[in-house]
């Protein structure tokens, strides 16, 4: 992929000013904190049995050994009838679905029902006619997903409804999964798109849906989400360029996203997301997917890669152009400071305990069933336990608590710069 380069110049000295800020500031961030101590962190367990959901259907042995190994095929099973929770639904069709798990024993699935089906979440029910369940093979301890998933809605951007589910073939357990209302499906119905992009490399358009408007419309749609690369990013410079990217798409979603994605340390995220274009804002919003990548310590195209365009700044991986333009243009990127910033005081050690003890107690039935989770011995981190799942989340409360302080004293020194050197 190649990226454009944008030239910016660091005034002298700035280095050195920015070190001793930051110096100052983590020191009263981090005393600050200490009345949150995230030493006080607990995991509750659930105080009554919390709903267990249900995926069940029948196939016979021959569909099911070919189900374990296919190794990159998209193959469709008839399944006359799907049991969800109880309720036996008539079926459209079950298939497999992604690209890497498509490879591994548990299979990620493709459900269309003839009727809605009910799925219980932590605060709530919803339905879906047709869902994704995921397998989950590549997220360790089930809980990477779910953690971007309960941030990003925190920080109020929009997320397929989503829960775990045990799945079941012929009565037999095929581990944990997480059921996904379709980011396509979620953004017409739910969120009043008529048109929704999946981004690819490159500034690629690697699917893309309308529902409500005519070819011609949707052409049109395409070609705004392409301007933003073929047009305005080589344009534009500082406000102007902030401007004409606003008029096409919601950047402080998009900041927020970012901010998520450096913070979390994900490791694969530039095509991992929808645009859906939003008829009342007439602009694109974002759509976030797939966080099973979550806390690599290098992002997908290689650290050296990452460091040779991005340098020091404050966002995780170089795959993007747009990305590389927020880097690179000043003005771009101290709105994206200024979103960062408010990202890292919102997400305080209360709130990501409220979140990692929320998803804990949503996880916690399945773990207590041994044959659901023995099926983990069939993904990338191996065979967990309740004792594994409690280690993990403890790691990531105490990780991304040290991480907002360090940031947060980053981004203020940097901001502080910045307004000092504007005057």
């Amino acid at each position: 992929m190649t990226s454009r380069q944008w030239a910016f110049a660091p005034p002298i000295g700035y280095m050195m000013k920015t070190l001793c800020v930051f110096h100052f500031v983590f020191l009263a961030i981090a005393t600050a904190l200490s009345g949150q101590s995230v030493d006080d962190f607990r995991l509750n367990k659930p105080t009554q049995t919390n709903l267990i959901n249900t995926v069940s259907f029948v196939l016979p042995a021959v569909k099911v050994t070919q189900l374990h190994r296919a190794k990159g095929e998209k193959l469709d099973f008839k399944v006359p009838v799907t049991v969800i929770n109880g309720d036996s639904i008539s079926t459209k069709h079950v298939h497999i679905r992604g690209t890497t798990s498509s490879y591994l024993r548990r299979k990620s699935l493709n459900i269309k029902l003839n009727k809605k089906a009910v799925f219980y979440a932590r605060r709530d029910t919803f339905s879906l006619k047709k869902f994704y369940a995921i397998s989950m093979s590549m997220d360790r301890n089930y809980i990477r997903n779910k953690i971007a998933c309960e941030v990003l809605d925190f920080m109020d951007v929009k997320v397929p409804a989503n829960s775990y589910a045990n799945l079941l073939v012929n009565n037999i357990t095929e581990g944990l999964y997480m059921i996904f209302d379709p980011p396509e499906q979620f953004a017409m119905k739910s969120c009043d798109a008529s048109l929704v992009i999946r981004r690819g490399y490159g500034a690629s358009i690697d699917k893309l849906e309308y529902e409500g408007i005519s070819k011609k419309e949707s052409v049109l749609l395409r070609h705004k989400f392409q301007s933003v690369y073929n047009d305005i990013l080589g344009r534009y410079h500082g406000e102007q360029l902030y401007q004409k990217l606003e008029e096409v798409l919601d950047m402080n979603g998009y900041f927020v996203w970012l901010a998520f994605n450096h913070l979390f340390q994900n490791g694969d995220y530039a095509d991992e997301l929808y645009l859906m274009w939003n008829n009342t804002k007439n602009r694109f919003e974002i759509l976030p997917w797939d966080f099973d990548d979550l806390l690599h310590s290098n992002p997908h195209e290689g650290l050296e890669q990452r460091n040779n365009i991005l340098h020091d700044k404050l966002i995780f991986s170089s795959e993007d152009v747009l990305d590389v333009a927020i880097a690179n243009d000043e003005f771009l990127y101290m709105k994206y400071l200024q979103c960062y910033k408010q990202f890292l005081e919102k997400l305080t050690p209360v709130v990501l305990s409220e979140i990692l003890n929320g998803i804990y107690q949503e996880v916690y039935p399945y773990y207590l069933q041994p044959a659901i989770i023995a099926q983990s011995q069939y993904d990338q981190g191996g065979l967990t336990d309740l004792v594994h799942l409690e280690t993990d989340i403890r790691n990531i409360d105490q990780s991304i608590n040290a991480q907002v302080v360090t940031h947060l004293g980053k981004v203020n020194a940097l901001l502080k710069q910045y307004a000092s050197t504007a005057k």
